[in-house]
């Protein structure tokens, strides 16, 4: 491991479930923000709720069903992600075999990716700025020892990540506003931020943050684009804010 990585791998800072807080035991007192949490400041939230019961009430793909199993439906989505996500994990951390084939469909793709070049895999990387209070989980940090360079993967384990939001539906706040509300780029807003925190934090060169599509037949990688700007943009909202 190189001096670089043992300066982003660190014990100090630990995610407290339930209710996903990040805790830096040097320092307890700081109140993170995850960037997952921050991101979803500028586009509508997913009220799950009021979209069962529109989606029940309107939709005949949905006429035979209840908002409360389409609900349940969402969170077995959600729990099963969770569980490709441990099992992947464990399994690049203790080699303990997947049972789930989303979690086995990612390791393969994983050794097929450190073919490339002399790649290392880093899984669960915390990072996290005690300036700005905000912190993160990624999913896979590789580092290239040829070039020096890493990339970000974060697995995700939706049917499809679409490009167009529905209805031309876009961000909620001026910052945003200019961009669809999808899955590919809430991803992509996702990947830029700790993408940022590591180039401007941890002084590191990204040269792409990779969205790991598993679908159930295969692990499909997509370059997420880098929303730099409008990163930046929202660091600053955010020093205003709490100025205000």
């Amino acid at each position: 491991m190189n001096s670089k990585m043992r300066n982003i791998i660190d014990e100090n800072i630990t995610l407290e479930e339930p209710g996903h807080k990040y805790v830096l035991e040097t320092d307890p007192s700081i109140e993170f923000q995850s960037v997952t949490e921050l991101i979803g400041n500028y586009f509508e939230p997913f009220d799950k709720h009021a979209i069962a019961e529109k989606l029940v009430a309107t939709n005949p793909k949905y006429m035979d069903t209840t908002a409360e199993a389409l609900i349940a439906k969402w969170d077995a989505a959600r729990d099963h992600g969770t569980k490709v996500h441990s099992e992947i994990e464990l399994y690049l951390n203790k080699s303990i075999v997947p049972d789930e084939p989303k979690a086995r469909d990612a390791i393969e793709w994983l050794k097929k990716y450190q073919m490339k070049s002399e790649i290392d895999i880093y899984t669960e990387i915390k990072v996290y700025s005690k300036e700005l209070k905000i912190a993160g989980s990624i999913d896979i940090l590789a580092h290239d020892k040829r070039t020096d360079l890493y990339e970000i993967v974060d697995w995700k384990t939706s049917k499809s990540i679409d490009t167009v939001s529905f209805k031309g539906k876009t961000g909620t706040h001026p910052i945003t506003q200019h961009l669809m509300d999808c899955k590919f780029v809430t991803y992509s807003m996702q990947l830029s931020f700790y993408r940022y925190l590591l180039e401007t934090y941890y002084g590191i060169k990204i040269r792409n943050q990779l969205i790991g599509h598993l679908d159930g037949e295969q692990c499909k990688s997509y370059v997420g684009d880098y929303y730099k700007n409008e990163i930046v943009e929202i660091i600053h909202d955010q020093q205003n804010r709490r100025k205000s």
